[in-house]
């Protein structure tokens, strides 16, 4: 089995790098570049790991927090379902999966705060009290997983390759 790496390499440091440069809180690129990550690295044991090592080196440089494993989960099952959300890559799907991305973080994100917290009653309304409060910062999350998105999406179609050598990583 062949591996080339350079697609790995540049969405690991692409990821490391979206989680530390940012003036906004939650605008980053991260959520948009798990989504391609998922999408351009077929060998789905290979795109979990590079999105885990990249998250663990930034949460190293960034901090600790207890409801780390719920966005590490978060992360993955955004990898996972993207590429079945972009099969056909196009405007649509893009959007699509940039909708539905933040989604599924906010849900996963919002959870593990209210279990592994103490700010919040373990009880429905805690529950619903702990989604209440993420939802200021859900936009941000929406908006820049769209823009950036859209942006990748865009840069991609600018490169005159096939999607066979766009798509580094073979089976």
């Amino acid at each position: 089995m062949k591996v080339n790496l350079i697609m790995p390499m540049i969405l690991f440091v692409l990821l490391v790098l979206s989680r530390m440069i940012t003036d906004i809180p939650n605008f980053t690129a991260t959520i948009a570049l798990v989504m391609f990550t998922g999408y351009l690295i077929q060998n789905r044991l290979l795109s979990i790991l590079v999105i885990l090592i990249s998250q663990i080196v930034s949460d190293l440089y960034l901090g600790i927090y207890s409801s780390m494993i719920f966005v590490y989960a978060a992360y993955i099952s955004i990898a996972l379902l993207s590429p079945i959300i972009m099969k056909k890559m196009n405007t649509k799907s893009v959007v699509l999966s940039s909708v539905i991305s933040p989604s599924i973080f906010f849900i996963i994100s919002n959870f593990g705060v209210w279990l592994m917290g103490s700010m919040y009653t373990f009880n429905l309304s805690g529950l619903i009290a702990c989604y209440i409060a993420g939802i200021p910062f859900f936009d941000e999350s929406l908006i820049s997983t769209v823009l950036f998105a859209l942006t990748i999406f865009s840069i991609m179609k600018f490169i005159p390759k096939e999607t066979k050598e766009i798509i580094l990583i073979k089976k």
